[in-house]
């Protein structure tokens, strides 16, 4: 109990001290001095010599492993992508009036000419062309368009068959009307 009595007053002690020298070091890193100190080490050869050391040793192949193994890079990536700030920022950009002008000037400027021309002179461009011509999908499409085409112009081809036939139909009436008639106008 005696020994419990004497250990307790040096730990408080203890963690009194630790309280201290971290609100001295607190002070020292937000003063001029504290600054000024950290400026000096950078700057220092023996900083330079540390960090030249560091980079030709294995660290930084270890680094770059677990760069690629734990795939920060990807994690990174889809973290900014998904961040709703980034589309903040890219809509506020989209919709401003220096995007606009920007835009605008680089449409009407020749080098869009220039490149269309290129592209359009290209045998790449008739290559895609014709890839794309004779895909299933495009194919099926015109034969989707033509039956449609044909449907058209063969429902009106019978309106005006049905309409020259009445035509006709009531033509021919009104002659055998005036044929049983007798009527003298009618040969």
């Amino acid at each position: 109990m005696i020994r419990e009595a004497v250990t307790w007053p040096a730990r408080a002690l203890g963690r009194r001290a630790e309280d201290l020298a971290l609100a001295a070091l607190d002070s020292a890193l937000g003063s001029r001095v504290g600054a000024e100190a950290v400026d000096r080490v950078l700057a220092s050869a023996l900083t330079a010599r540390a960090v030249s050391r560091v980079l030709e040793g294995p660290l930084v192949d270890a680094v770059a492993r677990d760069v690629v193994r734990f795939a920060v890079i990807e994690r990174m990536g889809d973290a900014i992508l998904d961040d709703p700030a980034l589309e903040r920022m890219a809509a506020s950009a989209l919709d401003s009036p220096v995007t606009e002008r920007l835009l605008v000037q680089v449409l009407e400027s020749r080098l869009v000419d220039e490149a269309v021309q290129r592209v359009l002179a290209g045998e790449e461009m008739w290559l895609v062309v014709d890839e794309i011509a004779q895909s299933p999908a495009v194919t099926e499409a015109i034969t989707r368009q033509s039956v449609g085409f044909a449907d058209q112009v063969a429902g009106q081809v019978r309106d005006r068959s049905r309409s020259a036939d009445a035509r006709l139909e009531r033509a021919a009436r009104r002659v055998l009307k005036r044929r049983q008639t007798g009527d003298p106008g009618s040969s």
